[in-house]
């Protein structure tokens, strides 16, 4: 066990310990509300299932379907609009667009058939890699990326223990 006898550290931590105290206290009070608060819904349901104005659920009815008729209306408004906006547009203008729409996808498709291959190639070449580099690694080494220069494969070294001295220095 370790007795701390810095000031500031005790004063933080008889703040924190009040706080947290005040808190608690707090979450009863609101217990005791939220208890009451689902007395009264009940009670109130219990009240509100007998009343039954039927005449106002009736007017509610005829409006809801006033209002479905009105959107019926306000769609095909909205589709026809759309309509005349798209007829405006030259004829050129959307063949153009659809056909780079249609080269867009055709280079997309083309751009993930090399992504597969280049990912064969890598599923193959790592475990080579592997194989010729990990009797020469030191401990706590590990391969960070290898590149071909002057038709040599490179290999760039990370140091596990290294970088974690490095890590923890910035953290003291």
């Amino acid at each position: 066990m370790i007795i701390l006898k810095n000031k500031k550290i005790v004063s933080y931590l008889t703040e924190k310990e009040q706080l947290v105290n005040e808190g608690r206290r707090i979450s009863k009070e609101i217990v005791k509300i939220e208890k009451e608060i689902a007395s009264l819904d009940k009670k109130e349901k219990k009240i509100t299932e007998k009343v039954n104005p039927a005449e106002l659920i009736e007017q509610g009815e005829k409006l809801k379907a006033e209002i479905n008729v009105k959107i019926g209306e306000l769609q095909k408004i909205s589709d026809q609009i759309g309509d005349a906006k798209i007829k405006a547009i030259p004829e050129k203008m959307v063949k153009r667009h659809y056909a780079l729409r249609g080269d867009k996808e055709q280079l997309e498709r083309e751009r993930n058939k090399l992504a597969l291959k280049v990912q064969k190639i890598k599923d193959r070449v790592i475990p080579l890699i592997k194989k010729e580099v990990t009797p020469l690694l030191q401990e706590y080494e590990d391969i960070e990326k290898v590149d071909v220069k002057k038709g040599e494969a490179v290999v760039t070294l990370f140091n596990h223990l290294e970088e974690f001295k490095r890590n923890f220095k910035k953290k003291a």
